[in-house]
């Protein structure tokens, strides 16, 4: 037998019922002895160090963990036989299994390759799983705990890392082996992504024979760990990929070990035919003849709307806020990526400022690498879809008869399975955090499409499918703003028999009152800053909490009862648009709770609430709300249940199984299953939303201030590739751009030149030579430290290669980036940074707010910009200021065309990806359309079978 050596001296003859006959090794935890069961089994005894023994709540924990160990399934690990105490000194015995460890074996005879390496990388991975299914962490993960016998892998000592967890005050040794450990254990904040770090470093030893972050003294290799890329040199492809996501510093970007083993089997088996082609994406392209950005002939595909691309999402409930606001009243909301204007950061762990000095925007500043957020969130869906109850033969439940559109994007560009039935209650199952119910406390896509049930702004977009969309149709107003003065005043009436809840009247103090309430980002923090800085309020203005008595007359009038005025300090053609944020659902003053009104808010729409919490919605009819006063919202179900902070793979498997009938987008991993199985695909809709991802070419750098250089760059970009890196190569990412805006957004949109899918060499070096660098030249890529952006530079830096361009490549961690790097101009001009990672969506679907916080220089501030950092053309602000003033519908869609043109001329912002989302309808939806505002099927038009 290997490694046993005979007992000596001090060696236990017997533990419990278990007779010792060797000794197989010693480590942290404790000692390992070969024995025998009363049965005559070959067992393994660890016995913990007696140190373990000193406290009682350690052994009670340790008894506690063990037992859970011995309920992981006994395929690919080693099972765990008996737990217990001998003098108070706890053992475990377990299966003995007969060969090498991995340390041993590839420390002997070299790392594994091909086949070989695979079945490990499986076989691990099911081990893994099993683990984690049983509710058990390993925590200790790593070659010496993988042992190779001859019918296959087993993981050996799960649990046990945690039993012990408790007996860290008894000593300063570190549970864990430091060059497996994630990140976020040495800040003592382990999780089941942490034994997913951990088996990616042991795939990382056993490819290669190397550690992924190197080996030696625990303050070195924990340096690494927090701070540098891992060594994936020699690792074969596409497992490096997969091991690179696994090895992500943020744990949140992580796949489960579920989502692993799914990635692993998909990617090792044998390859299907290359599909054409015109199928290579779930939503085809434009055809050829169609005009540079034009929408597809099905119509727009658009998903996140004001609130930008939902696109794949980060596990549930991560939402935190830094809280104190910037310079120039910047915020920082740092969290997980969602669509919005409310864009929900798509980006876990992403900074997502909001910008223009004073006017709070949060499109989604997410790095170009938001959607590997989605790698890490996915493939649960390959595992749990075969659970299902209800499901047919091929995993998927059998598609439910529909009276109307149906198949894969058939809710995208018009209604799908459309019915006037009524009643029924309706489910909502989703991954993303809630901000707030409050409706002048929210900035989130989902919680905006949300409130629209039981609140009614002054206007509104049009709830229908496609471009229609897009369109601002009046709400609790009669008709759209009227404006005098040139544009700095615009007058709503409010229409006649409009109710609160309890059958009061509705008049225009209460919009007023909403309006200013939502003014006091002290108490109301979550909402935007358009009617703080646009309003002509008088200076010192707090809202009226905090200045009850201010006379606020200059900014809003209220006439009478049913007439409202808003006087801005500039001239605004498109206010309308201000109109149908939830800042203006009206509140009663008498009513108002303040930062408490979340749970009690008073309806004026068709649902009121039944309860609320900060992760569940529950609404109900809304008895004094007339139908003939609304002609935009269906109010179909008679009930509403709304449930945020799911896990991810619970949100995804209550949509696939029919619980609920809408939800947060599948995460991207999860999408395969989605496509492979007709059953689900048939529910299935991938619109192409309002958020992309771009790269800014920086002017004040040279060889960057000539245009003919910042042209090489756009010619040379292989867009193919670079938009699958931010998927970790998947075919169902994005897009591939032809302009800066994409197509959702109303207007005619200037096509980049020179912008092609798979890049274009032999014009590049053209554009080169014109520059005077006709051998290329060398700058620098910064981006954001998570594997999407840098899979994305790397697939830059490839395409750059060609033509002669050298790109240095800089990741730098997410929290400090725009503040000290990215969006640092002072940095960026000294550091020689010419290319910078970008992702941005509007605060709604309309080209001014889409593009000017990308272009207008008054917005850039001396650090800390979040999105415009580089585009300093007085010319293109006099565009903007001229486009912004314009009344005229017509001629304001023309003046943003030229500020379009103008942008793309200068060569400055290069689109990377068009993103899109993939969203599924319950099996008992009725009515369905995606929302191109709010990036998830529209909640206000929906009904239940």
């Amino acid at each position: 037998m290997l490694g046993v050596r005979p007992l000596r001296p001090g060696d236990p003859v017997s533990v419990g019922s278990y007779q010792v006959t060797g000794f197989l090794g010693e480590g942290g935890q404790g000692s390992v002895y070969l024995g025998t069961s009363p049965g005559g089994e070959r067992v393994a005894i660890k016995l913990l160090h007696a140190r373990f023994a000193e406290d009682e709540q350690a052994v009670r924990r340790f008894r506690r963990e063990a037992e859970a160990a011995r309920r992981v399934a006994e395929f690919c690990t080693a099972r765990v036989l008996e737990v217990g105490a001998v003098n108070d000194q706890p053992y475990i015995v377990g299966e003995y299994v007969d060969g090498p460890s991995l340390q041993r074996q590839v420390s002997g005879d070299g790392p594994l390759r091909g086949q070989a390496l695979i079945r490990l990388a499986i076989a691990t991975a099911t081990a893994l799983a099993a683990i984690h299914r049983a509710g058990v962490m390993h925590r200790d993960f790593k070659p010496s705990n993988v042992l190779l016998a001859s019918d296959g892998p087993r993981v050996i000592d799960f649990g046990i890392a945690r039993a012990l967890d408790v007996s860290q005050s008894l000593t300063t040794s570190v549970v864990g082996t430091p060059a497996y450990m994630a990140p976020e254990q040495f800040h003592g904040e382990p999780s089941p992504a942490s034994d997913v770090f951990a088996w990616a470093g042991t795939m990382v030893y056993a490819a290669t024979g190397h550690s992924a972050f190197g080996f030696g003294a625990l303050p070195v290799v924990m340096h690494r760990i927090l701070s540098m890329d891992p060594d994936l040199s020699g690792v074969p492809e596409p497992l490096a990929a997969l091991l690179w996501t696994a090895l992500g510093k943020d744990p949140r970007r992580r796949p489960t070990a579920e989502q692993v083993l799914g990635e692993l089997i998909r990617t090792s088996a044998p390859p299907p035919p290359p599909p054409p082609p015109a199928t290579a994406y779930p939503q085809a392209s434009p055809p050829a003849a169609a005009p540079p950005g034009a929408a597809p002939p099905a119509g727009p595909h658009g998903n996140s709307g004001p609130h930008g691309g939902s696109g794949p999402q980060a596990p549930a409930g991560l939402d935190r806020r830094s809280g104190p606001q910037a310079p120039g009243g910047l915020r920082w909301d740092s969290g997980p990526q969602v669509p919005g204007p409310y864009q929900r950061p798509t980006d876990p762990g992403g900074v997502t400022p909001v910008t223009a000095p004073g006017v709070r925007r949060r499109g989604v500043l997410v790095s170009v690498g938001a959607v590997a957020t989605a790698l890490v969130v996915g493939l649960a869906a390959w595992i749990f879809v075969r659970g299902l109850p209800g499901t047919g033969s091929n995993g998927g439940p059998a598609t439910p008869a529909a009276t109307g559109p149906t198949g894969f994007d058939a809710a995208v560009a018009a209604v799908a399975n459309p019915s006037a039935k009524t009643g029924g209650t309706l489910h909502l199952a989703s991954a993303y955090s809630l901000d707030s119910t409050d409706p002048g406390d929210t900035y989130y896509a989902d919680a905006m499409n949300a409130i629209r049930l039981y609140g009614r702004s002054l206007t509104m977009f049009k709830p229908v499918p496609g471009q229609a969309g897009t369109q601002i149709v009046p709400d609790l107003a009669e008709s759209l703003g009227q404006a005098s003065d040139g544009g700095k005043t615009w007058t709503y009436r409010l229409r006649d028999g409009v109710k609160f809840q309890d059958g009061t009247r509705i008049t225009a103090a209460d919009v007023k009152y909403a309006v200013l309430r939502s003014t006091d980002k002290g108490t109301l923090i979550n909402g935007p800053t358009y009617f703080d800085t646009m309003l002509d309020l008088p200076a010192g203005y707090q809202g009226p909490y905090k200045s009850p008595d201010a006379n606020t007359d200059s900014a809003i009038q209220t006439p009478d009862d049913r007439t409202i005025v808003f006087h801005l300090k500039q001239p605004y053609g498109a206010f309308d648009n201000l109109a149908q944020l939830p800042e203006t659902v009206p509140v009663p003053a008498a009513k108002d709770t303040a930062a408490k009104y979340r749970y009690a808010v008073i309806s004026s729409g068709p649902y009121k609430f039944e309860s609320a919490t900060d992760n569940k919605i529950v609404l109900v009819r809304n008895p004094n709300w007339d139908p003939a006063t609304d002609p935009n919202r269906k109010a179909l179900p008679d009930r509403y249940e709304l449930q945020f902070e799911l896990s991810a793979a619970d949100a995804s498997a209550k949509l696939l199984n029919g619980e609920a009938e809408a939800g947060s987008p599948i995460p991207t991993l999860d999408s395969t299953k989605i496509y492979d199985n007709p059953s689900y695909k048939s529910r299935a809709d991938a619109p192409v939303g309002s958020r992309i991802r771009y790269l800014a070419i920086n002017p004040q750098v040279p060889p960057f201030d000539q245009l003919d250089c910042r042209r090489a760059v756009i010619r040379a970009l292989d867009l193919s590739t670079i938009n699958r890196a931010f998927v970790g190569g998947l075919n169902q990412g994005g897009q591939i751009p032809t302009s800066l805006v994409p197509p959702l957004i109303p207007g005619t949109h200037a096509p980049l030149p020179g912008l092609t899918a798979s890049g274009d060499t032999t014009a590049a070096k053209e554009s080169l030579a014109a520059c005077g660098k006709p051998t290329g030249f060398s700058t620098t890529y910064i981006y954001r430290d998570t594997f999407g952006e840098s899979a994305a530079a790397q697939a830059v830096q490839a395409s750059l290669a060609k033509i002669g361009i050298k790109v240095q490549l800089r990741g730098y961690p997410i929290a400090d980036f725009h503040a000290k790097y990215g969006g640092n101009p002072e940095y960026l001009k000294k550091a020689g940074v010419g290319l910078i990672a970008r992702a941005w969506a509007p605060d709604w679907p309309d080209v001014e707010t889409f593009v000017s916080p990308l272009a207008d220089s008054r917005e850039i501030l001396e650090k800390g910009n979040s999105i415009n950092v580089n585009v300093r053309l007085p010319a293109l602000d006099a565009l903007i200021d001229t486009a912004k003033r314009e009344l005229d519908a017509t001629t304001r869609a023309r003046r943003w065309s030229e500020v379009e043109q103008k942008i793309a001329d200068e060569a400055v912002l290069v689109p990377l990806s068009w993103e899109r989302s993939l969203l599924v309808r319950g099996l008992k939806a009725t009515n369905v359309h995606v929302s191109p505002v709010y990036g998830g099927y529209d909640l206000a038009t929906m009904g239940v079978s």
